[in-house]
């Protein structure tokens, strides 16, 4: 008679605790925040004290670019599934405080949640008077295949990347 009581209560309690787990799955999906989507490659994106603008991405490896003064991090391959790729970027100060430029807080982001920092840039840390415009140069060594990749910008919803830099053109 246990037996059969024990068998029933399994029998109820196995798919209500599958049923829990999928809506507290569903929950989590539905209560995340909104991904504000970044702005297209080639397209301006705003950002604090003005806006920016990528004007390329180039794996390294496609044009045998090398900074003036390459620093040890470049000089050893990237690691596996990585590769570098150079990303211009303009920057124009448009508001009357004008625009600082420090390029740690310009992280490349995916879709999926990884991040990764500049591994080299030109120039260091500067300001721009209003009207004035900064051209950066960031070195970055990114996943091949990482999907929705995208520059992030302080204040700003971040510029995509594209997926023309991965090495099989996808």
């Amino acid at each position: 008679m246990a037996s059969t009581a024990l068998l029933k209560r399994t029998r109820i309690l196995a798919p209500a605790l599958l049923l829990t787990l999928a809506a507290a799955l569903v929950a989590s999906i539905l209560m995340a925040p909104p991904r504000t989507p970044p702005a297209l490659l080639g397209a301006a994106g705003n950002l604090d004290g003005g806006v920016a603008r990528i004007n390329g991405v180039i794996p390294l490896e496609a044009d045998g670019w090398a900074p003036p003064t390459a620093p040890a991090v470049l000089a050893s391959p990237p690691g596996a599934e990585l590769h570098r790729v150079r990303i211009l970027l303009e920057l124009t100060a448009m508001e009357q405080d004008g625009l600082r430029f420090d390029p740690s807080h310009y992280a490349v982001s995916s879709l999926g949640g990884g991040k990764w920092e500049p591994v080299w840039f030109s120039p260091a840390p500067a300001t721009a008077r209003q009207g004035e415009s900064i051209s950066a140069t960031l070195v970055y060594e990114l996943p091949d295949r990482a999907i929705d990749l995208a520059l992030e910008l302080p204040g700003g919803p971040g510029l995509s990347l594209g997926a023309g830099h991965h090495r099989g053109g996808t």
